[in-house]
């Protein structure tokens, strides 16, 4: 569960008023609450967990969200798209009800969660949209807060920037809906628990917003060739991405990197040269589940050096009949010595 931001006294209780002898009620309609092509620049790596008890199941009977999760988490790519700055924006009209500002971007395993004891959800936007709805933008990057309690927004309206404040791992937005102070899974449109799983649906995302998000179970949010096994540190960083490397590269390194990876799961990573050969050709089953997961597979240069030309990078996942997968070109040029 993540931490609430602190509202306005007595807020919890007018909400359930209204919710309860108000006329009824229009249901809350939703945008996408950052500024980003899903499946480009951003991803759904984790959705509303609806298992109540021990165990995971998102909406679409999946196993893409953890233990406990109350909101939708929306990763970008690495801290370099984060320093970039990818706008967080209001889902839908409201008042701005609370905000935080001042926690540092820094990943919980080294801070400590001790550090983010009571501000779990780092930075962040709590807007309230009338009749009981709220929605809440938790993680947001340090000193990038744009708005104040009081403020009138509109759906689109800047509110800060995608950070690592709080109780976080990865650049992501954590985003919640909540309807007199019940969480609503925005897919479904019902409180976590309610109603039966892979039901469909209309939920709360306006029809352009709810067809750019997709269910996927296995988001696959990076691939490129290195000239080495890259480390996650370099990774995270947005290292070892280029576009063009030399003939004289001491290895071809192809890595992928998704969420939601579960036991059983088979990676094939290939690196197709420009005759159409297979240079890389790596077949590996995933050990256990992995929230989020690197793999990596590469070759040694040969005497002659690498063929000059454009390549191909490919990553596949097989979970039985599913088969989720991602491809980018890469040019290997002259030595550059």
């Amino acid at each position: 569960m993540r931490q609430k931001l602190p509202g306005r006294a007595g807020q919890l209780l007018l909400a359930v008023l209204l919710l309860l002898f108000a006329a009824p009620s229009r249901a809350l309609e939703l945008d996408l609450p950052l500024a980003c092509a899903p499946e480009r620049d951003c991803w759904i790596a984790h959705h509303v967990d609806h298992e109540t008890g021990p165990g995971l199941r998102d909406h679409a009977c999946g196993t893409l969200t953890y233990d406990g999760h109350d909101g939708v988490d929306f990763a970008v790519a690495d801290l370099a798209a984060m320093e970039a700055g990818v706008e967080v924006v209001a889902a839908a009209r409201g008042v701005v009800l609370a905000t935080r500002d001042g926690e540092l971007d820094q990943r919980v395993e080294e801070r400590g969660r001790q550090a983010v004891a009571g501000r779990e959800c780092g930075n962040g936007v709590l807007l309230d949209h009338g009749e009981g709805w709220q929605t809440q933008y938790c993680h947001l990057r340090r000193g990038s807060v744009a708005v104040r309690p009081g403020d009138r927004v509109a759906a689109g309206t800047r509110l800060g920037l995608v950070g690592l404040s709080g109780l976080t791992s990865f650049p992501h937005l954590h985003f919640e809906v909540r309807r007199a102070g019940r969480e609503i899974d925005p897919f479904t449109g019902r409180p976590i628990g309610e109603g039966a799983c892979g039901a469909g649906g209309p939920g709360l995302w306006r029809p352009a917003t709810a067809a750019a998000l997709a269910y996927r179970a296995v988001p696959l949010t990076g691939l490129g060739v290195a000239e080495r096994a890259p480390e996650r540190a370099e990774l995270d960083r947005g290292e070892h991405r280029a576009e063009r490397l030399g003939a004289d590269a001491p290895a071809l390194v192809v890595w992928a990197r998704g969420f939601g990876l579960r036991k059983g799961d088979r990676w094939r990573l290939r690196l197709v040269d420009p005759m159409g050969r297979a240079v890389v050709d790596q077949v590996m089953e995933q050990d256990r589940d992995q929230a989020f997961a690197i793999r990596w597979a590469g070759r040694r240069r040969p005497e002659t050096g690498w063929p000059v030309g454009r390549w191909w990078a490919e990553v596949e996942v097989r979970r039985g009949s599913e088969r989720f997968m991602l491809d980018r070109p890469i040019e290997i040029g002259p030595p550059r010595g």
